[in-house]
């Protein structure tokens, strides 16, 4: 269970560094996804890469952010829908009451 702990830090850090580095950006693409979530009742990143250009000089893991907070609840899985991404299961989510 300590390399689980451990990858969880390292991972968050790299998410709170997107945070700051980024903001932007995932602000953008987190208006987008609750637009989609309202459209469509879920929305996964798969959503969110197909409506984005992802900047030359940004690192695609910077979407790894946009569902981080209170305003999306997991609900599921599907396949990522980018060839890079060989097929990972990526979440799906919807929208909570939250108002973060």
């Amino acid at each position: 269970m300590q390399y689980a702990d451990q990858g969880r830090a390292v991972r968050d850090a790299q998410l709170n560094l997107f945070e700051v580095r980024d903001a932007l950006f995932l602000e953008h693409c987190r208006l987008l996804a609750v637009a989609v979530a309202k459209q469509q009742g879920t929305v996964s990143i798969n959503d969110i890469r197909a409506r984005v250009k992802i900047p030359a000089n940004m690192n695609p893991s910077v979407l790894g952010a946009v569902f981080k907070g209170k305003k999306f609840k997991a609900i599921g899985f599907t396949e990522a829908s980018h060839p890079q991404a060989h097929a990972r299961a990526v979440r799906v989510y919807k929208l909570t009451n939250n108002k973060e």
